[in-house]
């Protein structure tokens, strides 16, 4: 109730229609399956309203150059143990500040990633996340104005 009430004010203050925009919005958990790149292939992907960007748990990363622009190929594994690789241009090289000071360089390329009946192009940046639980991480930048994030659900959306 309380966050219905935030989600109110926060929308008349912005001078929007709070049952206008709230009946478009989709309501997703912390925890959700997608798909990638338009495949069949599932990740569960945990929806973190704090980052600004996704990103991915590239495994085996091998740099190339085609056509003189840089690519990457990299292979995923999902919680069900499936590998996936996938072969991409790279979008640009970005660099990260970690928690503990530390800069990071990261590759940033373009999926395609679909969250129920929604299929957005977004930039994601490749990192070894093979000590996290989930190997994907969606950021603001996927969510925009459709989804509703509620905190105490999971796996609330269906293809």
């Amino acid at each position: 109730m309380l966050l219905k009430q935030f989600i109110f004010i926060l929308l008349i203050t912005s001078g929007v229609s709070g049952q206008a925009v709230a009946s478009e919005m989709i309501t997703i958990g912390w925890l959700e399956n997608v798909r990638i790149d338009d495949s069949e292939y599932r990740l569960k992907a945990k929806i973190d309203t704090g980052a600004d960007n996704s990103s991915i748990n590239a495994e085996d990363v091998i740099e190339f150059s085609k056509e003189g622009e840089q690519w990457v190929k990299f292979s995923l594994r999902n919680a069900w143990n499936k590998h996936y690789s996938i072969t991409k241009p790279v979008i640009k090289t970005t660099r990260i500040k970690m928690k503990n000071g530390n800069v990071q360089q990261r590759f940033v390329i373009e999926l395609e990633v679909r969250l129920g009946k929604i299929s957005k192009l977004v930039k994601v940046n490749l990192v070894d996340r093979s000590h996290f639980k989930y190997q994907l991480l969606i950021g603001r930048s996927f969510l925009g104005p459709q989804f509703l994030v509620d905190s105490s659900r999971t796996f609330t959306v269906t293809d």
